[in-house]
């Protein structure tokens, strides 16, 4: 379990190099698995073995460990005050005021802790060990569930407030792995005091290094975990932006060819796909919107009456009806032929429910469902019926002159 947790560590801090250069938050999380990956690889034998006895310092591994740890930790802290808002210049300086006397306290307990030899398992030999081996444990223990209590209780208030369902689970599986890490440095702790108190044998020693064990590698990977899903959520939500702009581009474009003065010329990068999106699905309401006036009232009950005769129903069959509706209009303007009416809109209440759901497209989810409704129309313009209507020419057109 130990070799495939501390595989999947070094696989994200190798993947997460390019996000620490994008933004501090990102910086910070990287920072945070990065500290815990050197402390985790510290625990191996051959590792601390090279450690040790390179320096002849007995167990300095342990201490680089703990070193790396409370890094870890203190950088998760920042990074969930960070993302949740609530982080302030004078908290920041707290926290890592604290990070670095919790450090300093770790440092001269083990000057003051006897070390006549090496041990593989420090904390199971220093257990009841002594009064300078308990309190560097007991510091150890306190920083990290306090640490790792407080990121919990943030990621549980930030789930409640995140939109998107991704980042939700996410914040759910980060708020699981942190409280399980509460619970490990919380057992661990009660166990020192119960083995100071010679209240500890060999069965409950055994049980309770094997399962705090489980514990600790569980919060890791439910924390690798919960910091991947949120990017996973966005790479799903870029590849369909994508795929959604190339369906629309057809109708973009031949509506956007009829009234171009709505295309806004704003160069936009490539990575921009949902502002992308975004844009294309107002330029293509706002060109439907231009074309209303080139219909008529009668324009309109033929359309509808094409959509009744198609059989369709529903969604389709509204879809098709503004397709007819849509199409005749913009042939009508390519053509030359003037506007009936500039100012008059066929149905007021459908152009102002367009308009409020143009102004809310920022919120996650409704731009993905103008940009459903925009592709029934794009694929609404392909029936025959739609062909048959336009073939006939608008009603407005063959029963009232053009005017001059």
């Amino acid at each position: 379990m130990e070799a495939a947790v501390l595989i999947l560590l070094w696989a994200t801090v190798l993947w997460r190099v390019p996000t620490a250069f994008r933004s501090p938050n990102q910086r910070v999380l990287w920072v945070t698995f990065s500290a815990l990956t050197i402390s985790m690889t510290l625990r191996l034998p051959d590792v601390m073995r090279v450690i040790d006895d390179g320096t002849g310092i007995h167990n300095l591994s342990t201490l680089l460990k703990h070193v790396f740890g409370i890094t870890s930790a203190a950088a998760l802290l920042e990074f969930v005050f960070r993302i949740t808002g609530t982080s302030t210049a004078r908290g920041r300086t707290f926290r890592w005021l604290l990070a670095g006397g919790t450090l300093l306290a770790l440092s001269v307990l083990f000057s003051l802790t006897p070390r006549d030899a090496q041990v593989a398992e420090y904390f199971e030999s220093k257990a009841g060990a002594g009064a300078a081996a308990t309190a560097y444990l007991m510091v150890w223990y306190a920083y990290l569930g306090g640490a790792l209590l407080i990121a919990t209780l943030l990621f549980v208030g930030a789930r409640r407030h995140a939109a998107a369902s991704w980042l939700r689970s996410g914040l759910r599986f980060l708020g699981l792995g942190t409280a399980a890490g509460v619970g490990y440095a919380l057992v661990r702790a009660v166990y020192l005091v119960a083995a100071l108190l010679g209240a500890t044998d060999d069965a409950l020693d055994a049980a309770v290094a094997h399962w705090t064990d489980v514990a600790k590698h569980a919060a890791i990977v439910l924390i690798l975990v919960g910091s991947l899903l949120p990017a996973v959520g966005v790479t799903l939500r870029a590849r369909r932006s994508w795929r959604l702009l190339r369906q629309l581009g057809p109708l973009w474009r031949d509506l956007t060819e009829a009234v171009p003065e709505v295309v806004l010329h704003e160069e936009l990068g490539r990575s921009e796909l949902r502002m992308r999106l975004h844009r294309t699905v107002v330029e293509i309401r706002d060109a439907m919107l231009a074309l209303e006036p080139y219909g008529s009232a009668a324009d309109r009950e033929r359309a509808e009456a094409a959509a009744d005769a198609s059989g369709l129903s529903g969604d389709e069959h509204h879809a098709l009806a503004n397709a007819c509706r849509i199409e005749a209009a913009r042939r009508a303007k390519l053509a030359g032929r003037p506007p009936l009416d500039p100012v008059r809109r066929p149905d007021p209440d459908e152009d102002a429910a367009v308009r409020e759901r143009l102004h809310g497209l920022g919120r996650l989810g409704d731009l993905d469902a103008e940009a459903d409704l925009l592709l029934r129309l794009e694929a609404a313009r392909h029936h025959p019926a739609v062909r048959g209507f336009t073939s006939r020419g608008p009603e407005s057109v063959r029963q009232e002159p053009a005017r001059p």
